[in-house]
């Protein structure tokens, strides 16, 4: 009989080390489950800070190309202008230039 009771105490004692082994060993999974997800969370915060970030800049990139873009135009057009007043400048200092040879220079 007391062999029974000694099972019986040793069935026991193995069950309810057992069970307080799992029991912490879930705490434990259940504490790292909790910063995992916290880690997670913060981290695909930060990428969802960043991509607005970036398209903040792709808009303000999208606005500047289309500055450039008038402004490039605005260029084009005031090099053809500078062209055109550019040839008249010589024109006008060849005649200049032509009459100036039939008048008599000083010494």
């Amino acid at each position: 009989m007391i062999l029974f009771w000694l099972a019986l105490a040793v069935a026991t004692l193995v069950s309810v080390t057992a069970l307080v082994i799992t029991v912490r060993r879930g705490l434990a999974l259940f504490r790292d489950f909790k910063r995992l997800s916290s880690e997670v969370g913060e981290k695909l915060e930060g990428i969802e800070r960043a991509s607005s970030e970036i398209e903040l800049h792709l808009q303000t990139a999208a606005t500047s190309g289309s500055a450039l873009e008038a402004s490039l135009t605005r260029l084009r057009a005031s090099r053809a202008e500078l062209a055109v007043s550019t040839a008249a400048i010589a024109d006008v200092r060849a005649s200049i230039d032509r009459v100036a040879s039939f008048l008599p220079r000083s010494k």
